[in-house]
C-alpha cells in the first residue's frame, strides 16, 4: 500500500475512534440528576414524565429517566420501585421475553436491570430497564432500540446508563 495511503488510512480511523469517543452531559431541568451520552444524541420528546428525554432517531437508540422523590414514597425500596416501574413497562409490550433482574452498580448507587425484547407499537423492541437507588431518588432509565440495531447501539445505551448520577 502506498505511503500516501496508510496516512489517510490512519487519520480515517484516528477520526472515527475520536467520534465514537466525544459525548456530551443531559442535565435534567431541575438539576438533580445528569447522564453522559454520545455526541450524536439530542434532546427528544419521548415521555412527558421524564426529567431526561435524549436520543438519536436516525440510529434508533432512545433513552430516558424519570425521578421520584424517595421522601414521597411510604414502605418503597429499590426491588419494589423496579418490580412497579417494569410491570408498567409490561403492560405495553406484547410478548415480552424478559431477562434478570441483574444487580449492578450505577454512580456509586445500587441498581436493577432488566432487558426486555418484545412488541410495542408494531414494532420489534429491545428495552434495557434500570431502576437506581439514588441517594435522594428511585429513578428508572428506560433505554431501547430495535434488534436489527441492538448489536451496534446496545453498548452505546449501557455505556449511557452506567453515566448517570445524582448530582450533588
Amino acid at each position: 500500500m502506498p505511503r500516501k495511503s496508510v496516512i489517510v488510512l490512519v487519520a480515517l480511523l484516528a477520526c472515527a475512534v475520536h467520534a465514537d469517543d466525544t459525548h456530551k452531559i443531559f442535565i435534567a431541568a431541575d438539576k438533580q440528576t445528569q447522564i453522559t451520552v454520545p455526541e450524536s444524541w439530542d434532546g427528544l420528546e419521548l415521555n412527558e414524565n421524564a426529567e431526561i428525554q435524549v436520543g438519536n432517531a436516525k440510529d434508533e437508540a432512545y433513552l430516558i429517566v424519570l425521578n421520584e422523590l424517595k421522601a414521597d414514597l411510604h414502605g418503597w425500596n429499590i426491588d419494589r420501585h423496579s418490580r412497579v416501574t417494569l410491570g408498567q413497562l409490561l403492560s405495553s409490550v406484547a410478548f415480552p421475553v424478559i431477562t434478570g433482574p441483574k444487580s449492578i452498580t450505577v454512580g456509586g448507587s445500587p441498581a436493577i436491570q432488566y432487558e426486555i425484547r418484545g412488541a410495542a407499537e408494531n414494532r420489534n423492541v429491545v428495552y434495557v430497564h434500570t431502576t437506581i437507588d439514588g441517594s435522594k431518588y428511585y429513578s428508572q432509565i428506560l433505554a431501547w432500540t430495535l434488534p436489527s440495531r441492538a448489536e451496534k447501539i446496545y453498548p452505546r445505551l449501557m455505556k449511557a446508563i452506567a453515566t448517570f448520577r445524582e448530582v450533588d
